[in-house]
């Protein structure tokens, strides 16, 4: 509950709360005592306003339920959606603002790890928060969790990365004669019918020797985890784009043949890096819709078996010329005031306008950045510690009119002692509350705090109490049930309103 509060004091409390090794991932909310929210802190750049919204997946030793969740410029929180059908498992992540069929849908992945991978379904949420599809890998034990990606021509299909065992003697690397070569699969699937319309594997095309990785690194010394496969996107004529991390490289697949078309970064590059343009144990690598000579990736700079105290993260974004077979850096974008590398995960999605957001993988933080690198936008999960108990795979910003939630049941009220507390979980346009007594007689007319807001009734002569939510132009979106106060029971139920 008073956790969501953006407010200097609340959170110097809950600084204290987590130097004294509390759980943080706590019961909260009065309204909604089965809903588990990570808090988060603007440390630059709140707005009060409607500037957009942020998806995250936290996990980490602080997270006691991972689940995709929503938050606003002020680092509150909108949509908490780990206890949504279908995502109760150890695995949630890579919350997704993506479109199927034209329609706005939330894509996440849930699942399993299993040897530094994921074994689950990538599910698709319409505005509601319902699932629409789900889809998996074809020919294996299921999709990893590393990539759902839409294909933006078609909005018909979908990419993953898949994770695939394959007999090999490692004993050339350190490892067991009878071992296992961990092979990554590239597959585009249609969504609507899971019929598999192209599938692709790094083995078969490029050698493990030209890892960066050991067997033991990961996962135990029988497995070699050689590739790593954590993106997949497409140019404008189809061919795919793959970011293999422990191969420090970057891969264009031709569409038509399967054949690589190059290969950017580590052992077997066919690119001299200009100044600052080269990268290291990466994420997700995306081609410029607009310019497909141009790429923007995370450059973790470090991984979980090979790092170096200096080397700091950064978002890139370069240009690349297959005549010259050089790239050149365009932008970078720097974390401030915190740098260190990242040891896993992390994201960086470049907007037309040269802006960006960053998600720092295992480093808390989710930031914004000017054209000219400048951050504008700082939100902290959880503690703010490097490479510690709290992280998240992947964060991207959703324009304010890209997404409008709108969930199927009504607001919650609930009342303790003199107290009403009330939400509304992933009502997008709820701005402030009328809390209303007998014969709907205005009692109090509230701003959003937060995701539950509360006011005192102490002193109201009402016997009944109900909470109206509105949007910014004061429109009605819908009104909690009506609630006795004296021993708490419904009157009448909730309403939603369609507008």
């Amino acid at each position: 509950m008073w956790l969501d509060s953006p407010s200097p004091s609340r959170y110097v409390a809950f600084v204290a709360a987590c130097a004294l090794g509390l759980t943080y991932y706590s019961r909260w909310f009065v309204s909604e005592p089965d809903l588990y929210g990570l808090p988060a802190n603007v440390e630059i750049g709140a707005y009060d306003g409607d500037d957009g919204l942020y998806l995250a997946t936290p996990v980490g030793a602080d997270v006691t339920k991972p689940g995709p969740v929503i938050y606003d410029r002020n680092g509150s929180l909108v949509w908490i959606g780990a206890n949504t059908a279908n995502f109760n498992s150890s695995a949630v992540l890579d919350l997704q603002f993506q479109e199927l069929d034209g329609q706005p849908v939330l894509t996440v992945f849930s699942g399993q790890v299993v040897d530094s991978h994921g074994v689950g379904t990538c599910w698709f949420l319409d505005d509601t928060y319902n699932v629409i599809a789900n889809i998996t890998s074809v020919g294996s034990t299921g999709a990893d969790l590393h990539e759902c990606h839409m294909d933006k021509a078609s909005n018909k299909t979908a990419m993953l990365t898949v994770y695939n065992n394959v007999t090999f003697d490692l004993t050339s690397v350190g490892g067991a004669a009878d071992g296992t070569l961990i092979d990554c699969w590239v597959q585009e699937v249609d969504v609507s019918t899971g019929a598999l319309l192209f599938n692709w594997s790094l083995y078969d095309h490029i050698s493990p020797y030209e890892s960066y990785a050991l067997p033991g690194e990961l996962v135990d010394e029988a497995h070699w985890d050689a590739y790593h496969l954590n993106s997949i996107d497409k140019d404008s004529d189809g061919n795919y784009l793959l970011s293999v991390r422990h191969l420090n490289t970057l891969v264009k697949v031709n569409k038509d043949d399967g054949s690589v078309i190059w290969k950017m970064g580590g052992k077997g590059s066919n690119f001299t890096s200009g100044e600052g343009a080269d990268f290291r144990f990466q994420h997700h690598a995306s081609f410029d819709p607009d310019d497909n000579s141009r790429i923007s990736l995370f450059n973790d700079a470090a991984s979980e078996f090979n790092f170096t105290a200096g080397d700091n993260a950064r978002g890139l974004y370069f240009s690349y010329n297959t005549a010259a077979w050089t790239t050149t850096l365009i932008q970078r974008f720097d974390s401030s005031p915190y740098q260190n590398y990242s040891a896993r995960e992390g994201s960086m999605q470049r907007f037309a306008d040269g802006t960006a957001v960053i998600g720092w993988g295992s480093n808390p933080w989710i930031t914004e950045h000017a054209s000219d690198g400048t951050v504008t936008f700082l939100l902290t999960l959880g503690v703010n510690t490097s490479n510690g108990p709290v992280e998240n795979y992947r964060a991207y910003k959703v324009p304010a009119i890209g997404w409008a939630g709108n969930p199927t049941t009504p607001p919650k009220l609930v009342l303790r002692d003199d107290t009403a507390y009330f939400s509304w979980n992933g009502k997008t346009a709820v701005r402030s509350w009328d809390v209303r007594g007998d014969d709907d007689e205005l009692l109090f007319a509230v701003d959003r705090a937060g995701f539950e807001t509360n006011v005192s009734l102490d002193g109201i002569s009402s016997q009944k109490v109900v909470v109206l939510a509105k949007d910014k132009a004061g429109v009605e979106l819908g009104r909690s049930a009506t609630l006795y106060i004296a021993n708490k029971t419904v009157a009448t139920e909730g309403l939603i309103f369609s507008l």
